[in-house]
């Protein structure tokens, strides 16, 4: 299963499994309490609180272990625009939004401890008047009090890729003086994967043109090192402030060794891509009141560095015979500087808030192309259209009200609207404004003490990557992207709708659906006879389903057993702009579920479960090609976990227990797809059984 460089890997993995297995079965986890306390399903009808003592029996240590057991929720990640804009993640802490934009929801509950959470409210967003929440939240209540310390480590072990065993965290929070603080120093993105597998690339009429024996890894490691304070004032100010530094270092690497079908001569491809980023980020609130309401001033800057580059070589091993390599270069500089105002307050029984926002964000790319020489050297030259810098100013103006239209009946509205200036400083470069409308509504219907029903409608503006203003290149598919400047963003309206159904004792489903119209689709477009790039579809749709849940079994007997599930499954349409037929969206979602088992075993420290799921995403719609990444099998893997290792929590496990592999296949043409086929390549690669070894504590 594991390399034999990682036989001290292997010990220290198999050791702590079996101190795990061996432990004591009828100690309980420091703090835990026998699993027939079974964490209480949300009540549809009204706030459902939830306190330390309902999930003692998971002895968490975080506030994020916490959230992440409550039954039928699921944390929304951020939305990723440029700008602050309304609300987009599910998640408060002590009433407030979580400030910055790097620093998410699940950051900021992993450096709280879970002895530092007072409670935490499970509401209805629409209740909230805290523009764009809809659906259920959660409020994590959290005292202040004496500084706290958690620490938490992942290590993977498996065959033919390097160990990972630099994925961590270490944060501190807690209260000195008057000031609430965190402090973390993590690696979250310690990422060590990769395969071994064939390549077969064959002529339109199936024979074979060569195959090669492939070993793919990619290696990345994000460290951070960020901070936030908080500081309340008796007369109702709040302060808060944040700060992060980090780095993204990415190595991807694929080796292998070829054989040509024509004459069985041997040669060696390699690939390496690198990527050495660092970004900065600052970000300050200060909320205050200012006659009958709150006004809330809020600044952000953000700056990233980020060089990148892509080599490819081939040798064939017979002297004298091809030897051909190429290289692409960038570097790129982003910033982002935004003001944002909000000023709420409640009149004619309803919750307003009129919020203010303006926004500078920028790119600038420089790009190069170089071949490889006799001499081993690659000679580099600029490359056309990749050299360019983009700009936009961006001012936002919206306005929000909360409605109670009837008991159990809950109506949120914002009317906005937004002003942008983009500007591309190179060749063929242009300067552009657009004015776009947008708004929302969001309806919350409490039907019954067992059903909560939301619906909601939004006019949306999406926002352009300027990297698609920029030319590019992908050298290990001989692929080249133009750059754009006639990019506008996209907008759609967007509906959803989910009802809540709770189970009582036995857990909480919740099952929905969503449709959008989308104008000025982002997709692959011609830019001329020759050149494709990033551009713009007239119009799209895009529909499908979602259902999740958790179910517990306490009712029936098997106390402390859960099963919770998650599923998306989504269809799309567009015109294609080649052929102009019907097709998916390209790299449009197709379906993305999840099942996962546990089992706190009563009056143990001892927990096992599994997990099983797939993320499929439909076919990526080039114009002289397609592609398509596959997975064989869906993902899975299962666990042993001891709530009390010496005041640890120790977990052991195994991951891609179904032995799923990866693939790519791709279909090149001789022009466009709508005439003959030049070539096809299908690429598959063993991921092999994964151990896993996971530590946490807190002090």
């Amino acid at each position: 299963m594991f390399s034999s460089r990682s036989s001290l890997s292997q010990r220290l993995l198999l050791g702590s499994a079996l101190v795990a297995l061996i432990g004591s079965t009828s100690v309980r986890a420091q703090g835990a309490s026998a699993a027939s306390d079974a964490l209480p399903p949300p009540a549809a009808s009204s706030t459902t609180s939830y306190t330390p003592s309902d999930f003692a029996q998971f002895a968490p240590r975080t506030a994020l272990d916490m959230v992440e057991r409550i039954p039928d929720f699921r944390i929304e990640e951020t939305s990723g625009d440029r700008g602050l804009g309304q609300a987009s993640e599910n998640i408060l802490v002590n009433g407030q939004r979580v400030a910055g934009k790097s620093n998410d929801a699940r950051s900021e509950l992993s450096r709280i401890s879970a002895r530092a959470v007072e409670r935490i409210e499970i509401v209805d967003g629409a209740t909230l008047g805290i523009p764009g929440l809809t659906g259920r939240v959660a409020n994590v209540f959290v005292r202040s009090g004496r500084v706290e310390f958690q620490f938490n480590w992942l290590g993977q072990f498996r065959r033919n890729i390097e160990d990972q065993i630099s994925v961590g965290a270490i944060s501190a929070s807690g209260r000195m003086g008057a000031t609430d603080f965190t402090l973390s120093l993590s690696n979250s993105d310690g990422l060590r994967r990769g395969g071994v597998g064939p390549e077969f690339t064959t002529n339109a009429d199936g024979s074979p043109i060569f195959t090669i024996d492939q070993r793919a890894s990619f290696h990345a490691d994000r460290p951070r090192l960020s901070g936030s304070v908080k500081r309340e004032w008796d007369d109702g100010r709040i302060l808060n402030a944040n700060l992060a530094g980090e780095l993204y270092l990415f190595t991807q690497r694929v080796t292998g060794v070829g054989v040509l079908a024509s004459d069985g001569s041997i040669f060696d491809d390699d690939f390496r891509r690198t990527e050495d980023d660092w970004s900065v980020e600052g970000g300050v609130d200060y909320q205050f009141p200012i006659g009958d309401g709150r006004l809330k001033l809020i600044g952000l800057q953000r700056f990233e560095h980020g060089p990148t580059r892509g080599r490819f070589v081939t040798r064939e091993r017979a002297p004298g015979t091809f030897f051909f390599g190429s290289q692409f270069d960038q570097v790129a500089d982003e910033g982002e500087s935004v003001v944002r105002a909000e000023y709420g307050w409640n009149a004619g029984g309803g919750d307003w808030q009129v919020a203010l926002e303006g926004a500078y964000n920028f790119l600038d790319v420089t790009a190069s192309v170089g071949s490889l020489q006799a001499d081993g050297r690659f000679l580099s030259s600029p490359l056309a259209g990749g050299t360019t810098f983009v700009d936009e100013w961006r001012a936002d103006a919206s306005i929000t009200r909360g409605w109670r239209l009837a008991r159990g009946v809950t109506l949120q509205t914002t009317l906005g609207g937004e002003y942008s200036r983009i500007r591309q400083t190179s060749a063929n470069g242009l300067s552009r404004s657009f004015v776009r409308p947008k708004g929302s509504a969001a309806l919350t219907w409490t039907a019954s003490p067992q059903l909560t029903v939301n619906a909601s409608i939004e006019r949306r503006v999406g926002q352009l990557s300027f990297f698609d203003f920029s030319s590019d290149v992908d050298v290990q598919n001989d692929v080249a992207t133009g750059g754009n400047a006639r990019l506008v963003p996209e907008q759609s309206w967007e509906a959803k709708v989910e009802a809540t159904r709770s189970l009582g004792a036995a857990g909480s489903i919740t099952v929905g659906g969503f449709a959008d119209w989308i104008s000025d689709l982002v997709d692959q477009v011609p830019l001329s006879a020759t050149e494709e790039g990033i551009g713009n579809i007239d119009s799209a749709r895009r529909w499908g389903v979602t259902a999740r849940g958790t179910l517990l079994f306490d009712p029936v007997g098997l106390r402390g057993v859960r099963i919770s599930a998650n599923g998306t499954f989504a269809d799309s349409s567009v015109r294609d702009p080649l052929t102009g037929e019907r097709r998916r969206i390209s790299l449009d979602d197709i379906r993305d579920w999840s099942v996962e088992f546990r089992h706190d075993i009563p009056g143990t420290a001892i927990a096992y479960g599994g997990f099983i799921g797939e993320d499929v995403n439909g076919t990526v719609f080039r114009l002289d090609q397609l592609s398509r990444s596959i997975l064989t099998r869906p993902l899975s893997s299962i666990y042993i976990e001891h709530k009390n290792v010496f005041g640890l929590t120790v977990r052991a496990g195994l991951r891609n227990v179904t032995g799923a592999s990866d693939g790519i296949t791709r279909t090149v043409y001789v022009d466009r797809r709508d005439g003959p086929v030049a070539f096809e390549e299908g690429q598959w690669r063993r991921i092999h059984l994964i151990g896993t070894l996971s530590i946490s504590g807190s002090f």
